[in-house]
């Protein structure tokens, strides 16, 4: 027998895994480690909201339910779970309800698979102004998140919207802002609160603030085709600042395939746009924010802008952004900023000696350094980075990593949820259980149905009174 491959099976030697979170990471990899060893592991996962599934429920544009289909094969836990191999901690917060003393006295392994739980920030003069809002927030927002449903109260009144950054966030919030309600969003997941405020939007025009140039943009050709694509609902492309790369470009010759195609739509689009859209939006490169103009009732005018151009350094024969010394106003009633997302710490790291530096954990691998039988996953193990593809890919490498790791197989026996479920109700804690979601969603299907909608997310509360 191979012991770096099989474990004892019998129950009272099974490892005992907990794993914190329940994204896309967590799902892939549990099903992975079950696929290779379903007799050999018992997992626990905790998840501090009711409901599972982290950005694939709350942070999915509703017009890309293709992107979403991924939980059908996260919903295949329910065999496992129906067996004992798994068990769902809804409503558990990990340093909360419950510390990472705990699981550490009662798992042989622990698996961090906690996404992020915020977005970057852009300091500038005046970024703290309440009409200056962060995408991670708009995102949640639009998409049923109850904790984030008084972040966009009305856009009455807003015409001119700014974006800082050009990723794929972006372009679903101009895709949310600029599209027709009833064409793209009634039929979608989108919350009910965000849908009502959309149709009473005011809404004309979205600048995208990009930092830097048209070669480094972030968005997918795929995303940008889909949103300029959007001129057959009215919503016109306004253009880019071509002519600040036309040097450059010509410079460099040939270009990649990815880049080659961006900067042809572009063009295509600029070029025969109909030109009589009653909404739009414009690409700004080469433009930083650096303060805001505000009006006598101390409401958002003005986004300040300076602005850099493309130099070429013929030392090293790279182009380089170099300060244009000009300043720029950009009109902005709200602006929202897309810098992409990072992942926090948990309050218990330090006296744990974990490292967490840089919006990650430090790890080789999956498996986090100076701490035995510890593993990371998904954005929190890479810094906010990577898509499904490669999440299924660090996730399917991470299981192998915890399948083989000599510590763990050699581990001491351990209680696992007999004594965590000990511990919560003497807490008098409400865990929903994985029965619990599936009757919660049961009814989000059914109320959705109602509006024509594949299902209306219920809030936190409203799961929780369905919970006995």
């Amino acid at each position: 027998m191979n012991i770096t491959r099989r474990f004892l099976s019998t129950n009272s030697n099974l490892k005992k895994l907990a794993v914190i979170g329940s994204g896309p990471s967590s799902f892939y990899t549990i099903l992975q480690i079950l696929k290779k060893q379903p007799n050999n592991f018992q997992i626990d996962i905790f998840e501090k909201n009711p409901s599972p599934f982290g950005l694939v429920r709350y942070g999915v544009a509703p017009d890309h339910p293709e992107v979403k289909n991924c939980i059908d094969k996260f919903n295949e836990i329910s065999e496992f779970i129906k067996t004992g191999k798994v068990k769902y901690f809804g409503n558990v917060e990990i340093c909360k309800d419950l510390s990472l003393n705990d699981l550490y006295k009662n798992y042989n392994g622990i698996l961090y698979a906690y996404g992020s739980s915020n977005g970057n920030k852009v300091e500038f003069p005046g970024s703290l102004h309440q009409n200056i809002i962060n995408s991670f927030d708009f995102v949640n927002w639009y998409n049923g998140n109850h904790n984030y449903k008084n972040v966009i109260k009305s856009l009455k009144g807003i015409k001119d919207i700014s974006i800082i950054g050009a990723g794929n966030v972006a372009i679903d919030i101009i895709r949310i802002l600029l599209g027709d309600v009833n064409k793209r969003w009634k039929s979608t997941d989108i919350s009910n609160h965000a849908l009502n405020i959309l149709k009473e939007s005011d809404v004309k025009n979205v600048n995208v603030i990009i930092r830097r140039g048209i070669l480094d943009s972030k968005f997918t050709n795929k995303e940008l085709r889909e949103l300029l694509e959007m001129r057959d609902e009215g919503v016109e492309f306004k253009g880019w600042n071509k002519e600040d790369f036309d040097e450059q470009l010509k410079s460099l010759g040939k270009l990649d395939r990815v880049n080659k195609r961006r900067i042809d739509l572009l063009n295509k689009y600029k070029e025969n746009g109909n030109g009589n859209g009653n909404k739009g939006w414009k690409l700004n490169y080469l433009r930083s924010p650096i303060g805001i103009m505000v009006k006598p009732d101390g409401n958002i005018k003005e986004l300040l802008v300076k602005v850099s151009k493309m130099v070429h350094n013929e030392e090293n024969d790279k182009w380089e952004y170099k300060s244009d010394g000009k300043i720029e106003s950009i009109p902005s009633d709200l602006v929202i900023l897309a810098t992409g997302y990072k992942c926090e710490p948990l309050n218990e790291f330090k006296e744990i000696g974990i490292l967490f530096e840089n919006g990650k954990i430090i790890n080789n691998n999956g498996k986090i350094e100076n701490i035995k039988n510890s593993y990371c996953v998904g954005w929190v193990s890479n810094n906010s980075q990577g898509n499904i593809n490669n999440t299924v890919n660090d996730s399917m490498n991470v299981a192998e990593t915890i399948i083989n790791d000599e510590d763990l197989i050699n581990d001491e026996n351990k209680e696992g949820r007999k004594e965590i479920e000990i511990i919560l109700k003497n807490k008098k804690h409400k865990i929903v259980k994985w029965e619990d979601w599936e009757k919660i969603h049961s009814i989000e299907i059914d109320q959705g149905n109602k509006d024509g909608k594949p299902y209306n997310k219920l809030s936190f509360n409203e799961m929780l009174e369905l919970v006995k």
